[in-house]
């Protein structure tokens, strides 16, 4: 099939022209019952083990070392400079930027403290812009949203309003370069936190409570994209709260379940061995097994494995569009556990009359790895779905 396998049939080129909204004419009564019972039951883990609420605050930032957290996935800055922003700038020329460096509160404690990088269209003198679409970049393990700017230059020079965030004890949320790895073997421990991607979910919720009352942003039209870790956030996010209009996972979406019963979990492990190897330790076995894992998974993310796999939390996006960019050979997110989590999600697509807001890609002899036809998807897929005709905005 050439350089790309495609799920559904299409062209593997770039075509940025802008998809006017679509009215649907009918939507699968049952697809929306079961879409709104995943999205109760994800809302009601997340809620599980929160620490005391306190009022949404932000302030600004007082920034300190943020350390680079062991095993770093692929989005290093090196990978990330790939991200060509000049393709996508606004007539030829990179709008003048500016930034904001704040800190968002989500709920009690030293993790409660979210900080928050947002890149936007620097305005002139008082004069008032109209609210622009925003897209929200999330990193990967080991890195933080210092790592994403060129992503949010990109998406900023072309007109949207970025934000960035570090998820849970990563970047100025580390205390050091194992905080990830201490909270991941404490989550194990305690079960008090669930530091792998849903206490970040519960983040991007308050985030997007913060997002929607910014003059500078239209609310209907914020987006989200996140590569590895930060894909399985944007996709856990966008499953748990519709305000996220247009998404994109990049290398971040598996079935867990189906790695658990066919024993390709391996990869995944690899990346955060430290509270399987706790795990075993504590059931005195000498490896790391299947057992293991499952109990892991269960401890730091319940009903990850079933009734918050994939198969269930990915159509629970639908109607808004979708887009996941996998690496075809990827261990940590196989392909081949897939089939169902694409049969189930294309069919309420089609079922909502909006078949072309959900497309997959699996890019020929590619692993776990960001490439610039990543980034260059991903931009076409913003500029179809999220920008609105406006001035100052890309028109493709």
């Amino acid at each position: 099939m050439g350089r790309f396998s495609m799920f559904r049939k299409g062209s593997a080129d770039f075509d940025c022209r802008k998809e006017g909204p679509r009215t649907i004419v009918e939507q699968n009564v049952q697809g929306v019952q079961e879409s709104e019972q995943v999205r109760a039951e994800l809302l009601r883990v997340l809620n599980s083990r929160r620490k005391k609420q306190v009022p949404l605050e932000v302030y600004p930032a007082n920034r300190h070392k943020a350390y680079c957290q062991m095993e770093a996935s692929p989005a290093d800055p090196s990978v990330l400079a790939l991200c060509p922003k000049g393709d996508y700038c606004h007539d030829n020329a990179p709008l003048e930027l500016e930034e904001e460096d704040l800190i968002l509160t989500t709920e009690e404690g030293e993790q409660g403290r979210v900080p928050l990088l947002i890149i936007r269209p620097k305005t002139s003198g008082t004069v008032t812009t109209a609210p622009r679409p925003a897209v929200v970049c999330l990193h990967s393990t080991g890195n933080s949203k210092e790592t994403m700017r060129p992503f949010m230059e990109a998406y900023a020079s072309s007109g949207y309003v970025a934000v960035a965030i570090d998820a849970r004890h990563h970047g100025d949320r580390g205390h050091s370069p194992h905080a990830y790895a201490e909270a991941l073997v404490a989550a194990w421990e305690t079960g008090e936190e669930m530091p792998f991607i849903f206490d970040t979910v519960w983040d991007i919720i308050k985030l997007m409570d913060y997002l929607t009352t910014r003059p500078d942003i239209d609310p209907k039209h914020i987006g989200m994209m996140g590569i590895s870790l930060g894909g399985m956030n944007t996709w856990f996010a966008a499953a748990a709260d519709p305000r996220i209009a247009v998404a994109v996972a990049l290398i971040g979406v598996q079935s867990f379940g189906w790695a658990i019963a066919e024993e390709k979990w391996h990869a995944r492990v690899a990346s955060i061995p430290y509270p399987f190897q706790a795990a075993a330790d504590d059931f005195g076995r000498e490896i790391i097994d299947t057992e293991t894992v499952a109990a892991v998974w269960q401890r730091l993310a319940p009903g990850i494995m079933d009734k918050l796999d994939s198969p269930h939390t990915i159509p629970a996006i639908a109607p808004r569009p979708f887009l996941i960019h996998n690496g075809k050979e990827d261990p940590r997110c196989p392909v081949g556990g897939l089939e169902s989590v694409l049969n189930k999600t294309t069919q309420v697509y089609d079922d909502m009359g909006v078949p072309s807001h959900f497309k997959f890609i699996a890019e020929e002899g590619l692993g776990h790895v960001v490439t610039p036809t990543m980034a260059k998807e991903t931009m076409c897929w913003f500029n179809k779905f999220l920008a609105p005709e406006q001035p100052g905005m890309l028109a493709h």
